[in-house]
């Protein structure tokens, strides 16, 4: 036998280190006899191979259950190699690999203390020693380093030391990227790096959930970063595997990307800041929040299509948990990432719409594993109700309602919970969303089904809210007794009924309230909008219990305070308005000021306090009120934005409307925007009644510019020439560049003194005293409006009627404007309105003193959540109370915005109409006209066949035939004030033809019938025939101004003439049938007009009506007509309270 060989020595210790970095332990124990027979100095080395190699044996025979021989037998090798250690001073690798060998044997004999005991003190340093600059250490040895690490780190995990683990495994994230490139050809290098990072991950993961360090967010990236990167390295090797378990792992692979997906969404949700670097740097730049979206994108990727792959289909009492755990972060984060909190330029170039339609893309796979899951029908309600999918968002909701409701009957039935069922707060909070949406964008069949939904849940809210449940049990009216959260049923059994948070009760029952509240609006039975109305109120307050904690909540007291102003309870709505403003001055600021989320809320709040101000007469104090809504924002960059250059807007809040950098309203859906243009419109509504038209027609201009700085340019569908649908011809000019110069050519529209009027907006808090109005840029000269009406467009409310504002020319017969005229609010001279009136009346609240507090404040505080100042809660279980606003799909979007472009235009025609400025009126109408237009073939061009001309579009507004009833009725308006009465007839009838439920058509052309009815307004005579044309001296002179036109209708019923067997006489009054026929056409018209949602509350209808009834000699129902005219009219504001818009939501 030969001797000790360096050479083959040198061999075999390198084949013994790649044999353990391949895994081939089968050769280890021949390679380590011939590394004792070539070199017997490096006993350490092979007693610690030795030991691995039992080790590994002993783990590959472990028996799953009872105790392993081989297991226990390694204790042998703890004192050789104690010794082995202590004896070797020659090789420090050596000692290292034997150091780690030992603390392995003590870790799989249970010892996690020895094993960490026995480890080396400072592996990373004691490794940096081995493997530096100027040296590099063997394969096996950075494998040891590696194992080393996650065998202390594991050991302080399990006795509990948390942050020492970590710390441990942060030291070797070093040496992690040192070997990373030797991962595809060492299968133990890959084995224990995997093990390292797996343990590091979950480790973390786990200490920022229960302790939320500052650093820990940080750290915790660090290390699913390099799980990420080690993932990818792996990716093209066809050794990696994709799923399933690591070797020795206690773990899924995917544990770690739902870690890393729930530790990033945690920093999403929770606001934190995110760590931009591997090395735990911190940013909270917008500019970051792009790559941070791109990551937790890749990572939600990655997770799902290993969830996806792995999971199974649940059987029918099983639940797919894990399912739900993604969609209940998936959607969390879309609440956030599609909120108020992100902007669209964060979340690049898909924007909020492409993550919403990723959400969807992945509920719907979701589906496809769970077993009607009651958390993705919720998630997919609400995401598609974001995108406006209104059809598809409701038909989930059904589905979500049915299998809820049948699950709650079993569950009473048997008394067996069932897992997978929403609990009662999920279902509180996603009806009570679906109810305000159905409220808000159904019109009358979302109101009717909102009506039946929010039945059901009264119904269940009188059992199981435990404040009706003592009330009932005080009036002796409860069927069982509540103790705790058990509910005793009547069969003497006994379910568990999940807790419901207090306020979750209060949002219910605003959502109830508010939906009795539309159906009152709406409702064509009269009879019972009296107790819907009360039930609405009782509803409302009882939302704002103090045990529910929301007695400060915005919405619920706006809907409060709209209905009691519909009531015509001012002095109440007033109090409430009030009270909701004081609170919410209180709300300290949160973490996010710039959203100006509070501000933003008390919009509607000041509109609504403005409208009953000026019901109650106090127009300076309401002024004060519009201008509230713009100040509380502070400066105005702050709401506006900024702009280049210093052009002098006519008001103060439009400055700065070309935008710099990001505003206010560049976070608002277009519902928002429209809100603040609401406020604009009864601004200038408010000025004509103190000023007159001529001055409201000066303020035409900045509404066009708010309307641009708001909605931009929004171009229409081209509308070919056609011809003038007005008779007469209006102007002589038809290009749009005419229009413009028509409207805003002249420089002085008024006769009066500009300084005399009232100011739109002043620059700060003192202003708000001053009653005089100083000299603005409009009031002197008028420049060219900035805003093209031929590319606009924006949706219809309803239009405001010609009684409802102040009138420069009385109209033929005993209108209510005309007989009312003396007392009527809107006929107020100037110096009447310049006369102060007392704020304190009726319990009111001055509107100067809230807007020079609200001023005062921090701008953009927002509001607590409720009494107690608690955070709201972060759970998806209220994700509906929070979730991103509504916003309408591009193509919808315009047609809303076109449809609000109309309605403006028909305001502006409104106050040149009352200025007597005609043929301006008439541009303004023919601008109007143009929208409308294009917007019909906007819809007929449409290839889905889901729009239609006559019906309205969910969250959009009015049809294209209520558009059109609004133009031809504003064109019957302004020829009523040129004295040209059948021709405003043929108008209001053509209105008519387009919408036959018309307010103000009907309306108009009532009047005009019951003044022909009573021989008021003489009819002129029909066409003449051919054959003898009648003279033109036998009709008697009208004191009308001479028409050249005739009517297109031959009787005020518009029907064809009866035959005659001669020529048509040459009169001018008309049978007593005739006469009969238009009365009760009139009545028939009015009658149905007062019952309806759109006339109830109409004044002008009742006194239309009450007439009819005078005429038919009923007086008693003329008498009670009247009565409720007169209280109509003194309840009524400048504008009708649709206004503040919304359906109360």
């Amino acid at each position: 036998m030969g001797g000790p060989d360096r050479s083959k020595a040198a061999k075999y210790i390198q084949q013994l280190d790649q044999a353990q970095c391949g895994g081939d332990w089968e050769a280890v124990p021949n390679l380590v006899r011939k590394i004792r027979k070539h070199a017997p100095a490096r006993a350490c080395l092979t007693l610690a191979a030795n030991a691995i190699h039992a080790v590994q044996q002993a783990i590959k025979h472990r028996p799953s259950t009872g105790t392993n021989p081989e297991i226990t037998s390694l204790v042998q090798y703890v004192p050789p190699l104690i010794g082995a250690i202590d004896g070797e001073h020659d090789h420090p690798e050596d000692v290292f690999q034997a150091q780690v060998a030992l603390g392995w044997v003590h870790w799989a004999l249970g010892e996690p203390e020895l094993a960490a005991l026995r480890l080396p003190k400072n592996i990373e340093g004691d490794f940096s020693q081995l493997d530096g600059t100027s040296k590099q250490c063997t394969g096996w040895t950075r494998t040891c380093a590696l194992k080393a690490i996650y065998i202390k780190g594991a050991a302080l995990e399990r006795s509990r030391s948390l942050g020492d683990a970590i710390e441990v495994f942060e030291s070797g994230m070093p040496i992690v990227s040192a070997t990373a490139s030797e991962l595809k050809n060492a299968s133990e290098l890959r084995k224990w790096t995997e093990l390292l990072l797996t343990k590091f991950c979950l480790i973390t993961s786990q200490s920022i959930k229960s302790n939320a360090s500052p650093r820990m967010e940080a750290e915790t990236l660090v290390a699913f970063r390099a799980w990420a990167d080690f993932w990818e390295r792996l990716a093209s090797s066809s050794s990696a595997a994709v799923g399933g378990y690591a070797t020795e792992a206690d773990v899924p692979r995917r544990q770690i990307w739902k870690e890393y997906y729930a530790t990033l969404s945690f920093i999403v949700q929770g606001d934190l800041p995110y760590p931009s670097t591997a090395l735990g740097a911190t940013s909270n730049n917008h500019g970051m929040r792009i790559i941070q979206r791109g990551e937790l994108a890749r990572v939600e990727a990655r997770y799902e299509s290993l969830l996806l792959k792995e999971a199974h289909f649940p059987r029918a009492e099983q639940s797919s948990e894990e399912i739900e755990e993604l969609v209940g972060l998936v959607l969390g984060n879309w609440a956030v990432l599609c909120g108020s909190c992100w902007d669209e330029h964060d979340l690049g170039s898909s924007g909020r719409v492409g993550i919403s339609r990723g959400v969807l893309e992945i509920l719907y796979r979701a589906a496809t594993k769970t077993f009607h899951s009651t958390q993705i029908l919720r998630g997919l309600f609400t995401v598609h109700l974001a995108l406006a999918d209104f059809e598809l968002a409701f038909k989930a909701f059904e589905t979500y309602f049915e299998i809820v409701n049948k699950g709650k009957q079993r569950v009473q039935k048997t008394g067996e919970p069932e897992h997978a069922l929403d609990s009662n707060e999920d279902v509180l909070v996603t009806a009570s969303k679906c109810i305000r949406a159905l409220c808000q964008f159904g019109g009358h069949a979302g109101a009717e089904k909102a009506k039946k939904l929010a039945h059901f849940f009264e119904a269940w809210l009188e059992q199981h809210d435990p404040s009706h449940s003592q009330e009932r049990l005080a009036n002796g009216d409860a069927n069982g007794v509540t103790i705790g959260n058990q509910k005793l049923l009547e069969n003497g059994t006994t379910a568990e009924t999940s807790t419901v948070s207090p306020h979750v009760y209060a949002h219910a029952w605003r959502a109830i309230g508010i939906s009795n509240a539309q159906w009152a609006r709406l409702t064509p039975d009269a009879k019972s909008r009296p107790e819907y109305q009360t039930k609405a109120i009782t509803n409302l307050r009882t939302a704002l219990k103090p045990e529910y904690g929301c007695t400060d909540d915005v919405d619920t007291l706006f809907a409060l305070a709209l209905v009691l102003s519909e009531r015509r309870q001012l002095g109440e709505a007033i109090q409430v308005v009030g009270a909701a403003l004081a609170s919410q001055q209180n709300n300290d600021k949160t973490s996010n000021p710039a959203k100006f989320a509070r501000e933003r809320s008390l919009i509607r709040l000041w509109h609504l306090l403005a409208l009953l101000l000026s019901a109650k007469e106090q127009f300076m104090e309401a002024s004060h009120a519009c201008e509230g809504a713009f100040k509380q924002f502070g400066d105005v960059k702050a709401l506006f934005g900024e702009r280049e250059g210093d052009g002098n807007y006519q008001s103060e809040h439009l400055n700065g409307m070309q935008e710099k950098h990001s505003a206010a309203i560049d976070d608002m859906d277009d519902y928002e925007k429209e809100a603040i243009l609401e406020v604009k419109m009864t601004q200038l509504l408010l000025i004509e009644v103190q000023d007159g038209p001529d001055v409201a027609v000066n303020g035409t201009e900045e509404l066009l510019s708010l309307y641009s700085r708001l909605f931009g340019q929004t171009q229409t569908p081209f509308v070919g020439p056609r011809k003038s649908q007005q008779i007469p011809p209006t102007t002589g000019t038809s290009t749009l560049r005419s229009v413009k110069g028509s409207i805003f050519g002249r420089s002085k529209r008024s006769n009066r003194d500009a300084s005399g009027a009232t100011t739109f907006a002043s620059s700060t808090a003192e202003n708000l005293s001053t009653v005089s109005r100083p000299p603005t840029s409009q009031t002197t000269a008028s420049a060219a409006p900035k805003i093209h009406v031929t590319g606009e467009g924006g949706t219809s409310a309803k239009l405001t009627r010609r009684s409802q504002h102040p009138s420069t020319k009385s109209t033929k017969g005993d209108s209510l404007a005309h007989k009312l005229s003396h007392a009527s609010i809107r006929n107020r001279s100037i110096a009447a309105s310049k006369v102060p009136s007392n704020p304190a009346s009726d319990g009111e609240i001055s509107p100067t003193k809230v807007v020079n507090s609200t001023s005062q404040q921090p701008r953009g505080a927002l509001p607590k959540s409720n009494a107690q100042g608690t955070n709201p809660p972060t759970s998806y279980s209220l994700l509906p109370f929070s979730s991103p606003a509504t916003r309408l799909p591009p193509s919808e979007s315009r047609r809303h915005r076109i449809g609000i472009l109309v309605r403006v235009w028909l305001l502006i025609a409104g106050f040149y109409r009352r200025a007597e400025q005609y043929e301006d009126a008439k541009v303004s109408i023919e601008a109007a006209s143009e929208l409308v237009e294009g917007l019909e073939i906007d819809i007929l061009s449409n290839d889905s066949g889901q729009l239609l001309v006559d019906a309205r579009e969910w969250g959009v507004g009015k049809s294209v035939e209520e558009l059109w009833a609004d133009v031809w009725t504003e064109r019957g308006q302004v020829s009523l004030a040129e004295s040209w009465p059948f021709v405003a007839l043929s108008h209001f009838e053509a209105a008519l033809t387009h919408f036959p439920d018309h307010p103000a058509a009907i309306v108009g052309l009532s009047n005009i019938l019951l003044d022909i009815s009573s021989e008021t307004l003489v009819y002129p005579p029909s066409i003449p025939t051919i054959a003898t044309p009648p003279s033109p001296a036998s009709a008697s002179p009208t004191p009308h101004k001479p028409s050249t036109h005739t009517s297109t209708t031959s009787t005020p019923l518009g029907l064809p003439p009866p035959p005659s067997l001669g020529p048509a006489p040459a009169t001018t009054k008309l049978a007593l049938f005739d006469r009969l026929a238009a009365r009760d056409r009139a009545h028939g018209l009015l009658d149905r007009l007062t019952k309806l949602g759109g006339g109830w509350n109409d004044s002008e209808a009742w006194f239309g009506l009450a007439r009819a009834y005078e005429d038919a000699k009923m007086e008693g129902k003329a008498k009670e007509a009247l009565w409720w005219c007169v209280q109509l009219e003194e309840a009524r504001g400048v504008r009708g309270w649709e206004a503040v818009g919304g359906g109360g939501a």
